[in-house]
């Protein structure tokens, strides 16, 4: 046993609160709750955030659970009830519409648009609509006559709202006799959101014509108006776009302080929408962070039927499951798709919207504002890093060597101002001499007002150094900041200074210069790759009798590229070429 703050901590299982000033600030969950907490007071920690938690802690709380699945369900009740400030939490984002139908004396239909008011213990939602959402309120509302006020239905009010007499609402705020046909209306008002259209149909004409028979011809008019409506604006709209939900796509990466989650939502097949939230993690504290995000998503958005994840997650299954069992009391089936299935393809798509999101992250006007302003501030620039142009060599032991220029216009990549340089004077592997010919190349002309705000270099003191002598010796020295960024410990230096400047990870002006530094590479790796597929085939042709220097042009200014000459069919080489040049073309390449 252990204790801190007079308190003696058990050995149990359970749940931790740590306060400040009586506020709670985090909850955590335990094994062995004794263990856990001692961990935090015991040792010098490494980790800032741990560090500044601990600093603020003033008071602590337990509550012992029977087992860890009941500290669990507790921990998400307690972040729900606190909204510690070191917990994960997801924060309120705009989604497509959900239809809720609650679960009170005299249940009402709602539009919910936002993640906060997504509370699944009010009732029943239906949705995502991505479209007619508000339409199919309004049509169910007329049909059922179901509320959607804000009436406490507890209170007998003295008169009804505008809507008794629109005949939008049968009024239960004041005609509390009503409970079973209101209750009946909102079942079937139900089973319409869930797409059994059919049934309510049916149930309708039964109803419609056993009214004609009895002579309540009123009535039987009503039904039947009430049949026609759902079988022309009701049913196709449900069919379409909602029926419950079947399955999640679930993809999420953690990148330093900062996890990105994109959720798609299939149905019937069909992606009908998307969920992409970014957390800061930056004061947040977690043991595992599937669980935790698992946890704090579900609590929001209606849970589906199947959830598929990527396959590296496949060894989670068992704990994924328990987690569902005992936090919603649900049976859901997940799915790892390895190889190619309709499942896999949807879950490619998952993953390219979340890299396409975390790109556009990224991209936000603010967050590059900040990244640049930080470059300029930390490194101490003489100019605004506005326009940057980063230079990257390209070789394979000296062959087909090429430089490349990627361009960073206020943050983002400009690819219509690339360069891409094939080197001509050295054909062994030398980066100093290629640099010094795509420096000179680049800027020995260059008009003073094209020059960049920032050059970037791809490597330590040494690559900065040496063109910092070549644009010495042109006379241009100066006129532009001059930065390199070393791999290894991505260190950041700048000319002139021997001790190099360090960003945190995750810090957007660290991946800006990445960013431009990784287009540089990808885009001179590209034309290496072009150059060096032209030469092999090039020789190859030059190895066949009969294909000259003209013959060769020839082909390639038909085919446009060697790698279309290699997959050329026979018929195609036959149209510019002999029959027997073209058989040599298909035996020897």
């Amino acid at each position: 046993m252990i204790t801190i703050f007079n308190k003696e901590i058990p050995e149990n299982p359970g749940v931790y609160l740590m306060k400040s000033n009586t506020k709670v600030i985090y909850v955590g969950k335990a094994k062995n709750l004794s263990k856990r907490v001692s961990s935090y007071f015991n040792r010098e920690h490494q980790n800032e955030k741990t560090k500044e938690l601990v600093k603020h802690i003033d008071d602590l709380d337990f509550i012992i659970c029977n087992s860890e699945i009941d500290a669990l369900i507790l921990e998400n009740n307690l972040i729900k009830k606190y909204s510690p400030k070191y917990n994960i939490s997801l924060k309120d984002e705009k989604t497509y519409p959900y239809i809720l139908i609650t679960n009170e004396l005299f249940p009402k239909i709602n539009i919910i648009r936002t993640t906060k008011k997504l509370n699944l213990n009010l009732g029943e939602y239906f949705g995502p609509f991505p479209y007619g959402a508000w339409n199919l309120k309004k049509t169910l509302s007329k049909l059922y006559q179901i509320r959607d006020c804000n009436r406490d239905m507890k209170i007998a009010y003295p008169r009804p709202c505008l809507k008794f007499y629109m005949k939008l609402c049968s009024a239960p705020c004041i005609n509390k006799n009503i409970s079973s046909q209101y209750l009946e209306n909102i079942k079937d008002a139900k089973e319409i959101l869930k797409g059994n259209t059919k049934t309510i149909l049916e149930k309708l004409e039964y109803s419609m014509l056993a009214a004609a028979e009895n002579m309540e011809f009123e009535k039987a008019i009503f039904l039947r108006e009430q049949k026609k409506e759902i079988e022309t604006n009701i049913q196709k709209q449900i069919s379409e776009a909602s029926s419950a939900i079947d399955e999640d796509i679930f993809t999420f990466e953690l990148q330093n302080q900062r996890i990105f989650l994109c959720v798609l939502n299939i149905r019937n097949g069909k992606v009908i929408g998307k969920n992409f939230h970014n957390i800061n993690l930056e004061n947040a504290f977690y043991d595992d962070i599937l669980e935790q995000i698992l946890m704090i998503y579900y609590s929001k958005y209606p849970i589906p039927k199947n959830i598929i994840f990527s396959e590296n997650l496949e060894n989670f299954h068992n704990k994924i499951d328990s987690l569902f069992q005992s936090l919603f009391n649900r049976k859901i089936s997940f799915f790892f798709p390895k190889i190619k299935s309709r499942r896999k393809e949807l879950l490619d798509m998952g993953i390219l919207n979340l890299k396409k999101d975390i790109e556009n992250f990224y991209n936000r006007k603010s967050i590059v504002e900040k990244g640049l302003n930080d470059l300029y501030i930390k490194l101490n620039l003489k100019r605004f890093p506005f326009k940057i142009e980063c230079f990257d060599i390209s070789n394979i032991q000296g062959k087909d060597a090429v430089a490349s220029m990627s361009v960073s216009i206020e943050g983002k990549k400009a690819k219509k101002f690339y360069r891409k340089y094939k080197i001509n004077t050295i054909d062994t592997p030398n980066d100093f001499q290629m640099m010094k010919e795509v420096i000179e190349r680049r800027y020995n002309k260059l008009p003073l007002d094209e020059f960049p705000d920032a050059i970037l270099i791809d490597g330590g003191l040494g690559q900065i150094n040496a063109v910092g002598e070549i644009l010495k010796d042109l006379g241009k020295d100066g006129i532009s900041e001059l930065l390199s960024i070393a791999k290894k410990e991505e260190e950041i230096y700048k000319y002139g200074e021997n001790i190099p400047y360090t960003f945190s990870k995750g810090d957007e002006a660290l991946k800006i210069l990445q960013r431009v530094r990784d287009e540089a590479h990808r885009f001179g790796v590209t034309y290496h790759r072009v150059l060096r597929s032209k030469r092999i085939i090039s020789s190859e042709l030059d190895n066949i009798p009969g294909i000259g220097v003209k013959r060769r042009e020839m082909l390639l200014k038909h085919f446009g590229s060697t790698k279309k000459i290699k997959n050329a069919t026979l018929e195609e080489l036959e149209e510019i070429l002999p029959k027997n040049l073209a058989l040599k073309i298909k035996e020897m390449i």
